[in-house]
């Protein structure tokens, strides 16, 4: 089995970046930032990517 990287913004996005997996996201963030308790993460809002060219 291959595991994809999150640390690559293309693949964290297509994990986490939409409103179908907001409970996966943050869970990930609640475990790797150890949030616990009133520091919790409870809600997030996931905003459109908007890239740029000049």
């Amino acid at each position: 089995m291959q595991f994809v990287d999150v640390t690559n913004d293309i693949a964290f996005r297509k994990i986490f970046g939409n409103e179908n997996r907001k409970e996966c996201l943050i869970s990930f963030l609640n475990a790797i930032l150890d949030f616990q308790g009133d520091r919790k993460i409870v809600s997030v809002n996931i905003l459109e990517a908007v890239r740029k060219v000049y």
